[in-house]
């Protein structure tokens, strides 16, 4: 998650037909790819997370790619941060199980108001 690791990481967390992932779903993925980038043996055990239900502008969830074309509706998902002391990185998330890491300086804060309550 740092030097030369600016591409976006994407996964997609398996959901039954016509119906939403749990935010446990999502938080447990992110969870494991973050351990896995900062090579952590424990899974990330000792990461702490923030979770924020949002909904996100489009279906870029919030990190855009130069040429590439995004459903013009709002996405409801989550934003969730994982720390580990002083170093954070921003995960982006839908309700039907896409999520993504976004380098900074791609990620774009979902719009204001966003925050479902």
């Amino acid at each position: 998650m740092q030097g030369p690791d600016r591409e976006i990481r994407r996964g997609i967390v398996a959901a039954t037909p016509g119906r939403d992932v749990g935010v446990e779903a999502i938080v447990a993925a992110v969870r494991a790819d973050a351990a896995q980038a900062l090579g952590l043996a424990d899974g990330g055990a000792a990461l702490a997370l923030a979770v924020e239900a949002v909904t996100w502008g489009d279906g870029s969830l919030g990190c855009p790619q130069p040429g590439m074309r995004y459903t013009q509706a709002l996405v409801p998902g989550w934003r969730v941060v994982v720390r580990d002391g002083a170093r954070e990185w921003v995960y982006h998330a839908s309700r039907r199980g896409a999520w993504l890491w976004c380098p900074p300086g791609l990620a774009h804060a979902p719009p204001p108001g966003a925050a479902v309550r």
